[in-house]
């Protein structure tokens, strides 16, 4: 599952949550629509932070970040 901003035709940004499972795209949840990229960048976060509490898909740190954090 990833998270996708689109453009409409009416000039605004719709953040939805969507999965891809064999070969098809699926929209899980509809986050609203936006008329700016301030306002479409806070509504990705929620759908993000919606994304890693319900569905159970674990964030996986490549970074190393919480390392860095303890040092």
């Amino acid at each position: 599952m990833f998270v996708r901003k689109k453009k409409n035709r009416s000039g605004t940004i719709s953040v939805v949550v969507v999965s891809k499972a064999q070969g098809k795209f699926k929209e899980v949840r509809n986050f609203g629509t936006a008329l700016s990229d301030e306002d479409a960048e806070v509504l990705c976060e929620e759908a993000l932070f919606w994304m890693h509490t319900h569905e159970g898909q674990q964030i996986l740190d490549f970074d190393d970040a919480k390392g860095r954090e303890l040092e």
